[in-house]
């Protein structure tokens, strides 16, 4: 009688940290909403409690999600092109991150590559010529575009001016809506963004002024 020989099994390998992430963002694919311990541990084929040997709760595990999106953003060097260039590319890069799988960013914190892409901003703005003090103003209103793009108007084209009047002595409201149809909640963003440089662009001429 022969004795069946033994399979043996490879080892399983070690996860780490960056797999988690990236098995975070498998999930995060259906939603935020469906980012759960245990269905990134179902997608790595572990347990559950498997996890918590990388990550402390979901809240670090939400932050480190949007934490590797910041990772990969570069701040144009000023080789890149002029002020407004760099500052535009930085915004849309940072605000396509944020948005990338909405509702993230509110449900996440303690982000390491913040404060590089903060310094960035303020980078370019300084280098634009901008006092200190309105680079900090204008890297705010930045900073609210951005996150006014986490909370899009659920509408045809992204904004709530798309929407005809009821009452039709709203005249102003009606010829908007019909210039609004068909604007995508992307190009929306960055027609927003190209009025604001278009502000900041004025003020520094202003200011530079005699």
């Amino acid at each position: 009688m022969s004795i069946p020989a033994r399979t043996s099994r490879l080892p399983r390998r070690r996860l780490t940290r960056p797999d988690v992430v990236a098995a975070a963002a498998v999930v995060a694919e259906r939603g935020v909403g469906e980012l759960t311990m245990a269905r990134v541990a179902a997608e790595l084929d572990v347990t559950a409690m498997a996890l918590y040997q990388y990550v402390s709760d979901k809240k670090q595990l939400l932050s480190l999600l949007l934490d590797s999106l910041l990772a990969g953003i570069e701040v144009p060097p000023r080789s890149a092109g002029g002020w407004e260039a760099r500052l535009r590319q930085l915004h849309r890069d940072v605000t396509d991150a944020m948005t990338r799988y909405p509702g993230l960013v509110s449900a996440a914190s303690e982000l390491d590559n913040v404060p590089r892409l903060l310094d960035g901003y303020l980078t370019i703005l300084l280098e634009a010529g901008f006092e200190p003090g309105v680079a900090a103003t204008a890297y705010t209103g930045l900073y609210y575009l951005a996150m006014g793009a986490q909370h899009p108007y659920h509408g045809p084209s992204g904004t709530p001016a798309d929407r005809p009047p009821a009452d039709p002595r709203h005249a102003a409201s009606a010829r908007v809506a019909e210039a609004a149809q068909g604007c995508t909640p992307r190009q929306l963003q960055h027609d927003v963004l190209d009025i604001y440089l278009a502000g900041l662009r004025s003020l520094r001429r202003t200011a530079s002024r005699p």
